[in-house]
Parts: structure tokens; sequence; C-alpha cells
């Protein structure tokens, strides 16, 4: 029977990082780690900006959608779910105003772009009217939605959808 052999002894060279490598390790991952942190705030305004446009756009194809939907001059826009409407006269120049709620609904019909202070009004839509498009019944109609609503006109954001229809 031979005796084990025997263990070698760990010599001087042993394989690890310096501190030197450990710091700038660290510090490279702390500079991502506070350029990603300081993107969340841009992609959240970003978030919310795209959110609101994608409202305005839903607002705007359902005026348009029952403003196609009769026929005549005088076209209605529902209010509520108490039947009232809105009546936008297609024959002649004007501006009407229509207040939407969070979920894209119609609440009521202010007399202005003044700021409204109902709790339950997200965007003021300005529904414009021009007659002037050098042909026959046919009139340019013009949306636009701005919110806040309960923001002076100068501080809100505008998104502006354009159409003609014929009456």
């Amino acid at each position: 029977m031979t005796p084990p052999a025997p263990q070698p002894t760990p010599s001087r060279s042993v394989k690890a990082f310096s501190l030197i490598e450990v710091l700038v390790a660290i510090g490279i991952v702390s500079f991502a780690v506070v350029a990603i942190v300081g993107m969340l705030p841009i992609a959240l305004n970003t978030a919310r900006d795209s959110m609101l446009e994608t409202d305005a756009a839903v607002i705007a194809q359902r005026v348009f959608a029952e403003l196609q939907a009769s026929t005549g001059t005088n076209r209605p826009v529902s209010i509520n779910v108490n039947g009232d409407t809105k009546e936008i006269d297609l024959s002649s120049d004007g501006t009407n105003y229509l207040a939407f709620g969070e979920a894209c609904e119609v609440r009521s019909s202010p007399t202005s772009e003044a700021p409204i202070t109902d709790s339950g009004v997200s965007f003021l839509g300005v529904v414009s009217v021009s007659t002037n498009t050098g042909i026959f019944h046919l009139s340019r109609v013009e949306v636009s939605i701005t919110s806040p609503a309960s923001a002076q006109a100068s501080s809100r954001t505008t998104n502006t959808f354009v159409t003609l229809m014929g009456y």
C-alpha cells in the first residue's frame, strides 16, 4: 500500500479580481442604472401623451361617425345617455363646443373654450364647420380635442382632425 500523494500547497498566484477592477465594474453598473432611472419619467410622459392622443382620435372618430350617420343640414351629436343631443349645422359656418369624460363620452355642451371645472370632464372638443370649400353642399368639418379641459386654453394639448362632409 502506497501512501496518498501530498496535497499541493496553495501558491501566491491565486486568480481573483483586484479592488480597482471591482470599483470600475461597480462604476459602470451604477452609471447604467442612473441612466435607466433617468429615462423613466420621460417614458412615463410619452406613454401619457400617447394615451391622450389615442383618446382624442377615438373622440374625433365618434363625432365624425355621428355626423355621418344622419342626413340633412342639421346633424345631431349625442350628449349623454338621456338622449340629449347637440345639433351641428353643416350648411353654415360655425363653432360648437362639446365636453368629454375620461371614457370619451360626451358629458355636456359648454358655450366657450373656458376651463371646465366639472371633475368628470377631461377633454374639450371644438367642432368647427366651414362651408367655403368651393363645392356645393360640401362642408369642411374640423374637430379639435384639447386636454386637460380644466386648464386655460393656452396650456392645453390640442389634437386636430379634419374631414369633408356633404349635406
